[in-house]
């Protein structure tokens, strides 16, 4: 578990490096993060994209992202490396099921992972997953960003919206270095 803060140098570049990936030399992965990017603004309640970096730099997704890495990505990502499979190593859970989980963990209060620092002994990566997706709303909820009564109309859409912004995290905190090319 991450009681601290982690340092900037763990922090996707949109969140605290400074600059982003539009800046970066990898101009496919710039351009595949703008897309996702574009996709996150439909899908959240920001008409900027200036708001939505503004939002992905603030105690509301700074803290379930650095949990989520502390305690998943880094101990994944070392695993990964050693058994020399990358980034690529690290599962991702299927979207639908792990949005329903957080829907549910929402709905039900679920100590599991709504407790302040829960134990993770034994935790599946959908788990971490859900915790991530569990915090962003129920931290967003608190400011308002989505409300009570929009959460039990569109829950399961709000959850999808959350589970695409840790996928757009990850995508920006771990580029390919040799992404899949087709030759002739």
């Amino acid at each position: 578990m991450a009681p601290w803060p982690l340092p900037n140098s763990t922090l996707p570049p949109s969140m605290g490096n400074g600059g982003g990936m539009p800046g970066s030399s990898n101009t496919s992965a710039a351009r595949v993060s703008s897309q996702h990017e574009r996709l996150l603004l439909e899908l959240l309640p920001f008409k900027e994209a200036s708001k939505f970096h503004e939002w992905l730099d603030s105690p509301f997704v700074r803290g379930p992202w650095n949990e989520f890495n502390a305690d998943f990505l880094i101990p994944r990502s070392g695993a990964a490396a050693a058994a020399g499979e990358g980034p690529a190593g690290i599962p991702e859970p299927d979207k639908p099921r792990t949005a329903q989980a957080a829907r549910d963990a929402l709905n039900s209060r679920k100590p599991k992972f709504l407790v302040y620092h829960p134990d993770k002994t034994g935790w599946t990566p959908e788990d971490h997953h859900v915790r991530f997706i569990v915090t962003l709303v129920a931290d967003n909820m608190l400011q308002n960003l989505w409300y009570e009564s929009e959460w039990k109309k569109r829950g399961l859409d709000i959850a999808k919206a959350a589970y695409e912004v840790l996928i757009f995290l990850k995508a920006t905190l771990f580029v390919d270095p040799s992404p899949p090319s087709y030759s002739a």
